[in-house]
C-alpha cells in the first residue's frame, strides 16, 4: 500500500520516459545497442534486469526503423491524385456509356414489337384483298387476231361484237 501512495516514480516509468524522449541517430538503421549507448548507467542496468523494459526498447527500435523506411519512400507529387481521379472518372464514363446503350434496348423493344405487329397485319390484309379480286385476262381469240405490232381492234359497240362473231361462224 505504501507503494501506491509513494510519489517517487518506479524504474520502469523512468525507463519509459527515457525511451519517449530519446532520439535516434538520423542516418542508418537504429539498433538496440545504439539506443542503449546513449542511456545513463542506471537505465542500462534497469534494462539488463527488467525483461519487459528490454522488450519494449527492442520494439521501439523496430518501430522507428519501420517508420524511417516509410519516410524514405518517395512521396507522390501534387499531380498524382488529380491524374488518378481523372483516369477513374474516364473509366466510369466509358462504362456508363456502354451500360446506357444496353439500357435503351428494353425501352425500344416494346415499340419495335408493336411496329412489327402492325406491319405484319397490314401486309397480311393487303395480300388477302389482292387475292380476292378477279384477275382480268385477255381472251385467246384477241391474241390470235392480233399481229405482232398492231394494236387490237376494239369493237365500237355491242352490235358490232355480235356481227363479227356471226361472220366468223360461217
Amino acid at each position: 500500500m505504501s507503494g501506491l501512495l509513494d510519489n517517487t516514480q518506479s524504474h520502469c516509468d523512468l525507463f519509459q520516459e527515457w525511451l519517449e524522449e530519446s532520439r535516434s541517430p538520423q542516418s542508418g538503421l537504429e539498433t538496440y545497442e545504439n539506443l542503449m549507448s546513449n542511456a545513463s548507467p542506471e537505465i542500462r542496468r534497469h534494462a539488463q534486469e527488467c525483461s519487459d523494459c528490454r522488450d519494449a526498447a527492442e520494439d521501439i527500435v523496430a518501430l522507428r526503423n519501420l517508420v524511417r523506411e516509410f519516410e524514405a519512400a518517395p512521396v507522390a507529387g501534387p499531380w498524382f491524385a488529380p491524374r488518378v481521379i481523372a483516369v477513374i472518372n474516364s473509366l466510369e464514363a466509358e462504362r456508363s456509356r456502354v451500360s446506357a446503350m444496353w439500357l435503351a434496348v428494353p425501352r425500344f423493344a416494346s415499340r419495335l414489337s408493336w411496329l412489327a405487329a402492325a406491319a405484319l397485319l397490314f401486309t397480311c390484309t393487303w395480300m388477302y384483298q389482292r387475292s380476292t379480286r378477279p384477275v382480268e385476262s385477255p381472251s385467246a381469240s384477241s391474241f390470235a387476231s392480233e399481229h405482232l405490232f398492231d394494236p387490237p381492234a376494239l369493237p365500237a359497240n355491242h352490235d358490232d361484237v355480235l356481227v363479227s362473231q356471226a361472220g366468223s361462224n360461217r
